[in-house]
């Protein structure tokens, strides 16, 4: 998914015509620089293992999961953990927050 993408659905899940989840698998102090606006949860990609029982509802509800990280590599391997536990409808966020930061939203503080 691109940041384009991305920002025309939280557009419209802002307006309730869709819904997803958006999960930042960043560390914290990252998350602490800069973060999308309307993020659902922060996992860090090395704790998503362990961590994994906590999107139970995330996927009995099957809704899609938008995953992203700084530049898109650990969301990416993220996205990998995700489907190899079942989960079918996970996406990763290309570039990042980076990415984002450029195309959509200039006002995130880039790292």
């Amino acid at each position: 998914m691109n940041p384009k993408e991305l920002k025309n659905r939280l557009d419209a899940r802002k307006s309730g015509s869709d819904d997803f989840y958006l999960l930042d698998v960043r560390n914290p102090n990252e998350q602490e620089i800069s973060t999308i606006d309307g993020t659902d949860l922060l996992i860090p990609v090395a704790e998503l293992p362990a961590r994994i029982g906590e999107l139970d509802s995330w996927k009995s509800s099957g809704k899609e999961i938008i995953v992203y990280c700084r530049s898109g590599a650990r969301s990416a391997n993220a996205c990998g953990v995700l489907k190899s536990t079942g989960f079918s409808k996970v996406f990763n966020l290309e570039g990042g927050i980076l990415l984002y930061s450029d195309e959509v939203d200039p006002s995130l503080a880039k790292y």
